[in-house]
């Protein structure tokens, strides 16, 4: 390998090692700030509004309800569901709540998407529909993903973070937490997935990117109309909330108690990588930092194979034992309380840093992409998506 692309390689790493500094020391802040809370908000737990959208039986949705069912929320809150159509096969799934009565929740309204978008996903519809049915009361506004595991207390942590002075919005981010490597299998696509997740949420943190899975935002923001016009033409709900926030005067921030841990097995490699595409999509349609977002993924992938098709293992190597060194590093920050799974770092970096590579030269160049059986197509300036195909109908 030439001088220069030698130097370059260690460059990228001396740069990935400032980046996850300044990670540990941006959540140690924020942790600080957590923990100097006061133990009930200024303002009161307000009325809480919880937004789901459904499309297709996802197995995870009770487990999900149970979780909500049993929310030690101080305040009234109420949850809206909206089942992207009567047929869907997420409705046997509801059907057993409807007439519960021994659920922390005041009020469970559910009701089907009325009207498809001409523009803009089903996702970024629904959403639309449930914010124009909001009670008058709600001061705040939570939207979760079916799939996720929430605690108990998540939505005190939710309206906690949320109702700091200034802050318009909070959302935690995922954690993905595969089995160690062993006998039995290596879960490939796992550590690939938990190698791409771990850089994902190092940029997330930094660049103020917010994650729809579990995201807080106050009723004001809804209120005001720039989020709701990115809705009307956007493919998501989350990447593009930091351009509404700030016309407001209001910041976004990262709150750590609610990384959500996911240890479930990944999907194969194929449909992963078409997967991270479309989480990088969203950042190239609607983040500012969509630049930094793909120096970073294509860089690393292009110098490192270079090394690799030069011959030169010495440098690919020193810089891959960095590098799982920082990943480490980044699970130790996260999840305090286990030991670092180096193996599976080791088993899933190389196959992640390439994944990463090639999904956001896809998300570059994509003209068309595939939601939950939806396929739509993409513009940029303005962005926007509009549908194709549902192939479900």
């Amino acid at each position: 390998m030439s001088l220069p692309a030698t130097a370059l390689l260690f460059g990228l790493l001396l740069l990935q090692i400032l980046l996850v500094t300044l990670f540990s020391r941006r959540l140690s802040d924020l942790r600080r700030g957590t923990h100097q809370l006061p133990a009930e908000p200024e303002e009161g737990w307000l009325p809480l509004e919880v937004v789901l959208c459904l499309r297709g039986a996802d197995s995870c949705l009770p487990r999900l309800l149970e979780g909500l069912a049993r929310q030690t929320y101080p305040g009234p809150w109420r949850l809206q569901v909206v089942v992207d159509s009567a047929a869907d096969p997420a409705w046997p799934l509801l059907q057993p709540w409807l007439a519960r009565t021994d659920t922390a929740w005041n009020e469970l309204q559910c009701r089907t998407l009325q009207q498809r978008p001409s523009q803009g996903s089903l996702k970024c519809a629904a959403l639309r529909q449930a914010f124009a049915g909001l009670h008058s009361d709600s001061g705040l506004v939570v939207l979760l993903d079916a799939d996720i595991r929430f605690a108990e207390d998540g939505l005190e942590r939710c309206a906690r973070a949320c109702l700091q002075p200034g802050v318009g919005a909070i959302s935690g981010n995922r954690w993905f937490a595969p089995p160690s490597p062993g006998l039995s299998g290596l879960n490939l696509s796992s550590w690939t997935r938990a190698v791409w997740n771990a850089g994902a949420v190092v940029l997330m943190t930094l660049w103020k990117i917010p994650w729809g899975g579990c995201l807080c935002v106050r009723r004001s923001v809804v209120e005001a109309g720039d989020w709701l016009e990115l809705l009307s033409r956007g493919l998501c709900e989350d990447t593009g909330l930091l351009g509404p926030l700030r016309r407001l005067g209001l910041d976004y921030r990262f709150a750590p108690d609610l990384v959500m841990v996911d240890p479930d097995p990944a999907q194969p490699l194929l449909p992963l990588s078409r997967w991270i595409t479309r989480q990088l999509l969203t950042a190239r349609l609607h983040h500012p930092a969509w630049g930094l977002v793909a120096l970073h993924g294509i860089s690393s992938a292009a110098l490192l194979l270079l090394a690799l098709l030069e011959g030169d293992w010495i440098t690919a190597l020193v810089y891959e034992l960095g590098i799982v060194g920082l990943l480490c590093w980044i699970e130790q920050l996260l999840q305090p309380e286990g030991s670092p799974h180096w193996l599976g770092w080791s088993v899933g970096l190389l196959p992640g840093q390439l994944v990463d590579g090639v999904s956001t030269v896809a998300a570059l160049l994509t003209r068309r992409i595939s939601w939950r059986g939806v396929d739509y197509a993409v513009r940029t300036r303005p962005s926007r998506v509009w549908i194709q195909r549902d192939r479900l109908q």
